[in-house]
């Protein structure tokens, strides 16, 4: 047990550190590239999220009130019936509206 508990923290260890290089690599990558092509794709990531954003609130805003020609159909809800519950002390007789017991 103890042999099998020793190989999986080895395991464990081995991905956890191949996991920190690539970290490391993908971290130290931008700071190799010189300032204009960094601030070229900061831009650039940029238009693109605004380009989407922008269309994506106007695909919204577009689409608020269509509804494929067809009107909004509103009537009333008519009456609710809700449920009624007895009291729990047993010196009060509940006086249910609407019933012909008294």
């Amino acid at each position: 047990m103890k042999n099998i508990r020793k190989q999986m923290w080895g395991v464990f260890r081995k991905l956890h550190d191949k996991r920190k290089r690539i970290v490391g690599k993908l971290k130290g990558y931008p700071d190799g590239l010189p300032p204009k092509t960094r601030r070229r794709i900061v831009l650039s990531m940029l238009f693109v999220f605004a380009v989407l954003a922008l269309y994506s609130f106007a695909k919204a805003v577009h689409d608020i009130g269509r509804n494929d020609g067809r009107k909004m159909r509103t009537s009333h809800a008519g009456r609710v019936e809700l449920p009624v519950k007895p009291e729990s002390t047993p010196n009060i007789i509940p006086y249910i509206y609407g019933t012909t017991e008294d």
